[in-house]
């Protein structure tokens, strides 16, 4: 009877422990970092969004990216660079912003955005513009 407990006993520990193992193996395949409402990954135009909004005195915030077009020459020439970079070919990088903020007629924080967005999106603050949102309440 003692052996029969004592292997049932055993057999359910066993169990418990690979049923948690299991569970902390699959649960972060579930999850995602960054998501929106609809469950897919946010883009980075969203997550700059977010992020500007968390900035005192912003309020509601669109972020446009411009793409440059990239012309044969400049893909030419930075075939080489781009497969050993690992780059996919024709990407096509940040070569201007435009943002629209309810903040953005205080000087002050529009001076703030500009100065945030071209230390992390690694612009010349003359690529980058911003204009204030329209107040749909006021009219």
């Amino acid at each position: 009877m003692e052996k029969t407990r004592k292997k049932t006993t055993s057999l359910m520990v066993l169990i418990l422990v690979a049923a948690s193992v299991g569970i902390f193996i699959i649960l972060p395949m579930y999850q995602t970092n960054s998501t929106n409402d609809k469950g897919s990954p946010l883009t980075n135009e969203e997550k700059l969004e977010q992020t500007l909004k968390a900035m005192q005195g912003v309020g509601e915030v669109k972020v446009y990216f411009y793409y440059g077009e990239m012309t044969d020459d400049q893909d030419a020439n930075k075939l080489f660079s781009q497969y050993f970079r690992g780059t996919e070919q024709g990407a096509k990088n940040v070569t201007g912003m435009l943002v629209v903020s309810e903040g953005a007629s205080d000087i002050f924080v529009k001076n703030e955005i500009r100065a945030v967005v071209s230390q992390v999106m690694q612009l010349p603050i003359h690529r980058i513009i911003i204009v204030p949102m329209e107040n749909k309440e006021e009219k």
